[in-house]
């Protein structure tokens, strides 16, 4: 189906009605996405599971009408980067869910969410931490709550696959209420910080959250985000939910071909090739068009202050640039040192209103089991053939 024929949402996808953690009523199940549950095996009383999730640049969603609060996908691009978000979970040996840390809430939703979908009243004492740098574009609330499922998942006894685990969070993906850190709303999601968090390295999206292809950073490469100087801010709430509504969807209904036109035929090939330099082209057009282009106008002057750190950041050599999620900061992508020494302009104090230099992160999701470490990403339980979807790539 088109773009152009996809229907819009209505008023009542619109609603960002607050519901109370462990809400049964918020859960999605397999059954939504043509998943399955396999046997649940719980972990004795006392089984500790412990995980590290990196966070995720959220380069470009592909088509904006593709996905909306409650129906996740939309496609999209991402690239891993090592900041964490944190999460250990211990089997108790009670039956409930007792959730601790900066963001307990989500814990709560997750831990009763995996009670309810295997039918296993299996007790958890959960806490998970974010990296404390939230509304950056580094997906906070998605990279936690993908940490906080990865260890519920191994403490129930894996009910579910790689790809399972990953649409259960984005089928149920929520973050805590404007002014209400007790209650949980809906939100958009592509499912690229969950693929880029597991995974590393940069990764391609479809809709309906398939993982298309996935591309481990060249050594060495060094990434750095910048909250640039802007005028007042308007993407926040309601209004940033309104303009992904319209603006960002009216761009994507005009751009949305020409924009999966330069994936497959140009950013997909340049992947394969390793070629930084023609898969950073590719990302940079992207941002001038359609839903990221009005994402960016989001911000100060129409997005001014914007693209023109985009620029400075080519000018100064970086491989690939663009602003992360709906902003404001952007972020440049580097393996030249001659570039990281330019970049120091933008660390000293006063050059911009923050500016963060980190490393790319090809492993993904670190796992622990009771101190214990885990391959995690290459296990070969994650691609059993039966877990393949029926006609389909693994």
């Amino acid at each position: 189906m088109s773009a152009e024929s996809t229907p819009a949402a209505g008023p009542a996808t619109r609603r960002l009605s607050p519901f109370r953690p462990g809400d049964p009523e918020r859960f999605v199940f397999p059954e939504s996405w043509q998943g399955r549950l396999r046997e649940p095996r719980p972990c004795p009383a006392g089984t500790v599971c412990e995980v590290e999730m990196p966070s995720r640049l959220h380069a470009s969603v592909i088509d904006m009408n593709r996905f909306d609060v409650g129906r996740p996908g939309g496609g999209g691009l991402g690239f891993a980067v090592a900041l964490f978000c944190r999460s250990r979970a211990v089997v108790s040996g009670g039956r409930e869910v007792v959730a601790s840390g900066n963001r307990p809430g989500i814990a709560t939703h997750l831990g009763r969410l995996f009670q309810a979908a295997t039918d296993v009243p299996l007790g958890v004492e959960i806490e998970i931490n974010d990296h404390g740098r939230r509304h950056m574009g580094l997906g906070s609330s998605i990279t936690t709550i993908s940490a906080a499922a990865v260890s519920l998942n191994e403490l129930f006894g894996r009910p579910f696959s790689q790809r399972d685990l990953r649409k259960l969070v984005a089928h149920n993906y929520c973050e805590e209420a404007a002014g209400d850190p007790h209650s949980l709303v809906p939100g958009f999601e592509t499912n690229v910080g969950a693929m880029a968090g597991i995974h590393g390295g940069m990764v391609v999206a479809t809709d309906g959250c398939e993982l298309l292809c996935r591309m481990p950073f060249p050594e060495p490469m060094r990434a750095l985000l910048v909250l640039p100087r802007i005028g007042p801010e308007v993407a926040s709430g309601d209004q940033e939910v309104e303009a992904l509504l319209t603006n960002a969807r009216d761009g994507d209904r005009q751009d949305a071909r020409e924009k999966a036109y330069r994936i497959l035929m140009d950013l997909l090939p340049a992947m394969y090739r390793g070629d930084m330099q023609a898969l950073g082209e590719v990302v940079y057009q992207l941002t001038l068009l359609g839903s990221k282009r009005a994402e960016c106008s989001l911000h100060g002057n129409h997005g001014e202050e914007i693209f023109r750190t985009l620029r400075q950041f080519r000018e100064q050599g970086a491989e690939i640039v663009s602003m992360s999620s709906v902003g404001p900061a952007v972020f440049a992508l580097s393996s030249r040192p001659e570039v990281w020494r330019r970049w120091q302009e933008w660390t000293t104090p006063g050059a911009a209103d923050c500016a963060l230099e980190v490393p790319v992160d090809n492993a993904g999701a670190r796992v622990r089991i009771d101190g214990v470490p885990i391959p995690y990403r290459l296990e070969p339980w994650w691609y059993q053939p039966e877990d393949r979807p029926a006609g389909g790539a693994a």
